[in-house]
Formats: C-alpha cells, sequence, structure tokens
C-alpha cells in the first residue's frame, strides 16, 4: 500500500519492464498522449507481442471540482499539446481504508482524478482491431484505486488484448444524495459511461477494436459491471461483461436521502449543493465513515448486531447473535455501506433483477463468478457467540430447514467444528453467491432468450485461515503472480497453472465470446478453478455450481412474500 499523498510508481513490476526506449506518441482524437514501452515478462521467444505500451493517467472528464463537484461527468476537452502520460493520474481515493488491504491500491494526489490507464501492444495501429478489456476496480464504492500493479494489462497484451483500468468518483462524491440540485445520485455510474464512450471515441488509436468492448470488475467492480447492462446510455459501448465477486445491493432512493441527510447533520451542514461543497473531501470522507455503521439496512429492526438471548439456547453469552446473523442474511443482501449505487429511477431504473428480467442487458454475454469463501471472514465476529454451538441449530433456529441445513453443511464440510465460520460461510454466500443465481435466473426468463451466461467459482484456498477469500482470484485473472504483493495476500506457492488457466478462461471469453466450458442452465455447471480444500490442487474442473444456494434462493423468495 502506498503512504496517502504520495505517488506510486506502478510500471517497475516483474509483469512488464520498461524498456527505456522512446515511448510511442499516440495521436488520439482525445489529443496526443505519450506513453512507454515496457517488455512483457512472460511474453515467449517468437511470440506475436512482447512488448507493451503503457499509457497513465489519461483524462476522460473535466476535473470534479469547484462548480462540476457532485455533478454529472463532463467530457474532457480536445488537447493539443503532448500529453505525458508516463506516470499515473490523481486517484479519487484519497488514503485507503483498510489497515492490510488485499489487494495494493495506491493513492494519488491530485484533483484530475476522472482518468484512465491504457495498455495496448499496438499504440497507433488504428487498424490492429483488438478486442478490449475495460476493468472497473472494486473497494466497495468507497475505496480502491485504477493504478494497482495488479491491474497491469501486461498479460493481456500478450494475448493481444487491449486493456484499460478506469477511476470513477468514490463515496459520496460518487453516489450521494443532493436536496435541491441537478446532482445525479449515481454520478460514479455516470463516470464509468463516460469513460466508456472515451474508448468508443479513442481506443482504436491505441490498438483495439471499440466494436468488441468486454466491460469486467471485481467486487464493486463487478456490481458496476453487471450495472451498466440496465444502463441506457451505456447500451451499445460494451459486448461482453466479467463480473468477479460482484455485489449489487440494489439500494432505494429514500435510504440514499436518509443517509445523505445524516451525513450532512456529522457535518454540521445542509443537505444541499451549498452545504456539502462547503466540506473539503476529508471532512466529507470522514464523516461517511462515522455514518457508514448507522446506515439504513433492508430491515432497521432487524440488525445482525443484536445480542444472543436465552431464546436461541445460549444465555449470558456477550456479543452478537449468530442467529439474528444468519436470518437477516437469508433475507437479504447487507446495507451496510452509507454511499453505494442507488435506483433512482432514472440512470439505474430498477434493481437488477427485474431490471434483467425485463430483458435490459440481454444482448450482453456475461462470464460470473466468486471466490468459495467471499466474505467468510465475517463469521471471525461470531467467534464467541458461536462457540459450542452446533452448526445444524444455528442455521434451524434462525428457520433454514432440516434439509436444507443438512445441505448447506455438506457443502462446507471445511467448517463442520468451527460454527462462527458456518455463519461466516452463509453471511458469505448471501451476499454473492445467492444473487449470482438469481440474476442468471432472470436473464433465463427473458423471452427469446440472452446472449451466453457462465459461472465460475475460484475454491484455491490460502493465506491464514485457509480459505478461497474475496479477491485472491484478482492476481489470477490479471496472471501476475510475479508481482511482489501477490505473496503477502496469497502466500507462498501460489501455482502458475492456476493462474494459466484462470487468465487464459478470461482472454478465451473477452477474444471468443465463450471461456470454454457449458452455459449455465438448469442442471447449473460451472467451471471451478483451484479447488484445494480437501486434497491437492484440482486447477480446473466443470461441475454443479450455487447449487444449495439456488435452494437458499428459494427460500428467500418464500419468506419475501410469507
Amino acid at each position: 500500500m502506498t503512504t496517502p499523498g504520495t505517488t506510486a510508481r506502478v510500471t517497475d513490476t516483474p509483469v512488464a519492464v520498461p524498456t527505456g526506449e522512446p515511448g510511442p506518441l499516440v495521436a488520439a482524437p482525445c489529443g496526443p498522449v505519450r506513453g512507454e514501452w515496457r517488455r512483457i515478462a512472460s511474453a515467449e521467444e517468437g511470440s506475436r507481442f512482447q512488448r507493451s505500451a503503457a499509457f497513465y493517467g489519461i483524462p476522460y472528464a473535466e476535473e470534479p471540482t469547484g462548480r462540476l463537484r457532485f455533478m454529472a461527468p463532463v467530457p474532457r476537452a480536445r488537447w493539443t499539446e503532448e500529453r505525458d502520460a508516463t506516470t499515473p493520474g490523481a486517484t479519487p481515493q484519497r488514503g485507503s481504508i483498510f489497515d492490510d488491504p488485499a489487494i495494493p491500491e495506491p493513492s494519488v494526489p491530485g484533483d484530475d482524478v476522472l482518468n484512465l490507464n491504457v495498455f495496448t501492444p499496438a499504440p497507433g495501429d488504428d487498424a490492429a482491431r483488438l478486442p478490449v478489456y475495460v476493468w472497473i476496480h472494486g473497494g466497495g464504492w468507497t475505496s480502491g484505486s485504477h493504478n494497482s500493479p495488479w491491474y497491469d494489462g501486461a498479460a493481456f497484451n500478450r494475448d493481444g488484448v487491449v486493456t484499460v483500468s478506469v477511476a470513477y468518483r468514490l463515496g459520496f462524491d460518487g453516489y450521494g444524495w443532493v436536496d435541491g440540485s441537478d446532482a445525479p445520485y449515481n454520478r460514479a455510474v455516470l463516470d464509468q459511461v463516460t469513460a466508456l464512450e472515451w474508448v468508443r471515441d479513442n481506443i482504436a488509436s491505441f490498438g483495439g477494436d471499440p466494436d468488441d468492448v468486454t466491460i469486467g470488475g471485481q467486487s464493486a467492480g463487478g456490481g458496476n459491471s453487471l450495472v451498466l447492462m440496465t444502463v441506457p446510455r451505456a447500451r451499445g459501448l460494451f459486448h461482453k461483461v466479467i463480473s468477479e465477486s460482484g455485489a449489487v445491493p440494489d439500494r432505494p432512493a429514500e435510504e440514499a436521502r436518509a443517509n445523505s441527510i445524516a451525513l450532512a447533520a456529522a457535518l454540521g451542514v445542509d443537505p444541499t449543493l451549498e452545504g456539502f461543497r462547503s466540506a473539503t473531501y476529508d471532512e466529507v470522507f470522514y464523516a461517511s465513515n462515522r455514518i457508514a455503521d448507522q446506515s439504513v439496512s433492508n430491515d432497521p429492526d432487524a440488525r445482525p448486531d443484536a445480542t444472543v438471548d436465552s431464546a436461541d439456547g445460549n444465555a449470558g453469552v456477550a456479543g452478537p447473535d449468530p442467529v439474528e446473523a444468519v436470518r437477516n442474511a437469508v433475507d437479504g443482501m447487507p446495507q451496510d455501506l452509507a454511499f453505494i449505487p442507488t435506483v433512482d429511477g432514472d440512470v439505474v431504473s430498477a434493481p437488477l433483477a427485474e431490471a434483467l428480467a425485463s430483458g435490459q442487458g440481454s444482448d450482453v454475454a456475461v462470464l460470473a463468478g466468486s471466490t468459495t469463501h467471499d466474505f467468510t471472514f465475517a463469521g471471525l465476529t461470531y467467534a464467541d457467540s458461536a462457540a459450542g454451538r452446533e452448526p445444524w441449530e444455528i442455521l434451524t433456529q434462525a428457520g433454514i430447514p432440516a434439509e436444507l441445513a443438512d445441505a448447506y453443511l455438506a457443502h462446507h464440510p471445511e467448517h463442520a467444528d468451527a460454527p462462527h465460520l458456518i455463519v461466516g460461510d452463509l453471511v458469505s454466500d448471501s451476499t454473492f453467491h445467492v444473487p449470482l443465481v438469481e440474476w442468471f435466473e432472470a436473464r433465463g426468463r427473458v423471452p427469446g432468450g440472452t446472449a451466453g451466461q457462465w459461472a465460475y467459482e475460484f475454491a484455491y484456498a490460502c493465506g491464514p485461515m485457509n480459505l478461497a477469500y474475496h479477491c485472491t482470484e484478482v492476481p489470477f485473472a490479471f496472471d501476475c503472480l510475479a508481482e511482489p504483493y501477490c505473496g503477502h495476500t496469497l502466500g507462498d506457492g501460489a501455482p502458475q497453472e492456476l493462474a494459466d488457466a484462470v487468465h487464459g478462461a478470461w482472454s478465451r471469453f473477452i477474444t471468443t465470446g465463450e471461456p470454454g466450458w457449458p452455459q449455465w442452465s438448469a442442471d447449473a455447471v460451472g467451471r471451478r478453478f483451484g479447488d484445494n480444500l480437501t486434497g491437492p490442487v484440482v486447477i480446473e474442473q466443470d461441475v454443479p455450481t450455487f447449487v444449495v444456494e439456488r435452494d437458499l434462493l428459494r427460500l428467500r423468495e418464500e419468506r419475501a412474500t410469507s
């Protein structure tokens, strides 16, 4: 992690090494930009693409400051002088909110934050028409950086794919409601649309094909990618989606307004354009963190931090109630982030499943999945209050039928003796796996069908808890295991064969529209990568995927209508 306020150098990584030769100058419609040449470390001798040109910090919109703060993005005016693009651009993230982040995401100071990076093996070759992969970073809509060395596109360049990584506004600046103004709720979504419009208008100058664009992201970025499928202005700007552990909480507009009013109160200002503009970015950021734990949930009277009581058979044990946590997780995705994409009836017209079922995005092919234990670490909160309790009893007391409880425990045999981690598994699956099934099934109900959809599960367990954590698939997808921070997150011995398989599937999908295994259907077959939970690593296998989560979805639907 880079110390806030310092510039991160992201070019000197083992995946791509600067060659020292004069950088390429591209005369793009946006204006002339000069990048730098790098040697692709993993490119084999004789391969078509052995060099990657990197262009950092290309602005796609005007600075969102002054009268443009909290407003919709304004496309950047064309420049005529050569622009140096050899150092990272400013990031909306001023500093990481995590002491020990899973992904290295450097913060770069400055106000010109609406910029993007382009990695290409064919700069200036308008005739190359290579497929394009646009990456939208994660970070819970409050943090993250497009300048992470994990998002270096060198490995994709080696495979003939032009890669773009995009910065967008975060937190309240990106998603907060402002009273009595023209400021849209989903400014960050519009940032991403504006970046895609820049790709449409400029990427041919960097060797890319504007008619063959895949967008993708992880966590919030994966959710953003799915949301963009339903945004009318984004239609036709991309053709395929890769969503890694994508989350879409479907925040209602009234809850977004409540959180913005709470933020204004914390800042001591009116919830108006003038009031919010009177606060600095840092003041808004820190006040947002203070109200995050108080943000409006789906059911304000059923919070997961209720204490254990004798009705659940564990009287006198202090701490959050694991039964209540499971009950709330089954009922719906947690709503514990203050400023996230909002169903505003305009940019985001409807909850994602509803929008997909109506046919929005039906012409877009989708590759989506998650890690086996994305948020299982949430179970650590219940280590004391769940201690000594039978996992089956916790599940059934939360209203899960006995047969489904049996199936769920069989689904997670690795945690049979760890009731708190079973709670964490259920919270994780309800946040990532169950909604994925809902979205795929919604697309399956579209009259006339949709473009293809494929499911995957990343099951490579690593780290101190030996889990397939949130974020751990990213360096495999980008084939950047040589980047030093990978050892911090993954530990020793991450298999290159697994990176070859995951990255290969992603590249295949980007270039051909199919990842190489059967589409999602009634038998729910998907590709499982890196399973090492019960034995040696199985690099890849086609197995029924998210089956028990489909049963949890049926339970959620039944409880919603009862």
